[in-house]
């Protein structure tokens, strides 16, 4: 099992947002442990079967983790040494090549890959200096981050990819905490580079609300159903639309 905890990791880091990083850590190794104990319950053949991303299997699916935990390792590495490193060295191409190359795997290796590959981007935390936290750096995407939002970044990639593994582990498993600050996230994203067919997401379950457009009607939910429906992994049946109409489908985030 991973740990955030122990003794090497337990230096406390503070971001400019004052979330305290170690905590951060802590959540990332634990979202791993769960991703990992679903893992062990897989067969071998198992993880040949179709996920619940089009096209992938499971093992496209933990392989496309264990990749994206070295990726962010780069990233942690390029806040700390402001070297401007890529996140997937050789580009996008790269990257889908070792997912295809690794998605056949045998469940030992590929159980291995994602736990080796997650601890080692929990290594590359321990001399995790300010300058570093404070430091922007590049997602594939396009998109900048500080070097102290990684750990959550990782951890909103496991926990959605777990749900895509399609092992019994659903978006009704998240913490609502996690949910809500996956929105924090992601709202500003959708507004502004999304055709988002909903104006605002409305908690029932939190004093929150989320603008994922410049107008149209509200979405009304509980936290975890309004993420779930915003990452499109969820259709919204539990979600109810201002004006009773059906639910449409969120925009493809990723």
């Amino acid at each position: 099992m991973l740990s955030g905890g122990s003794d090497k990791y337990r230096r406390r880091m503070t971001g400019a947002d004052g979330r305290d990083l170690q905590a951060a850590l802590d959540e990332m190794a634990a979202a791993t442990d769960r991703l990992l104990t679903s893992v062990d319950a897989l067969s071998a053949e198992a993880c040949r079967e179709p996920s619940l991303l089009p096209g992938w299997t499971r093992g496209h699916v933990l392989t496309h983790v264990a990749r994206n935990a070295d990726g962010l390792a780069n990233l942690v590495l390029a806040a700390v040494t402001g070297d401007g490193r890529p996140m997937y060295p050789g580009g996008p191409d790269a990257r889908e090549t070792a997912i295809e190359a690794g998605a056949g795997r045998h469940l030992a290796d590929l159980r291995m890959d994602l736990a080796d590959s997650s601890e080692r981007l929990l290594e590359v935390f321990a001399d995790f200096p300010p300058e570093a936290q404070a430091r922007e750096v590049a997602l594939r995407s396009g998109a900048t981050a500080y070097g102290w939002e990684i750990p959550a970044i990782r951890t909103r990639e496991v926990e959605i990819h777990h749900v895509d593994l399609d092992a019994g582990y659903g978006p009704d498993d998240w913490d609502p905490d996690f949910a809500g600050r996956t929105l924090d996230q992601l709202a500003g994203l959708f507004k502004d580079a999304r055709d988002c067919p909903v104006g605002t997401l409305v908690a029932v379950d939190r004093d929150a609300r989320w603008e994922v457009a410049a107008d149209g009607p509200a979405l009304t939910g509980s936290t975890t159903a309004l993420a779930a429906w915003l990452t499109g992994r969820s259709a919204g049946r539990d979600l109810s639309l201002d004006g009773a109409g059906e639910v449409p489908p969120a925009p493809r985030w990723t």
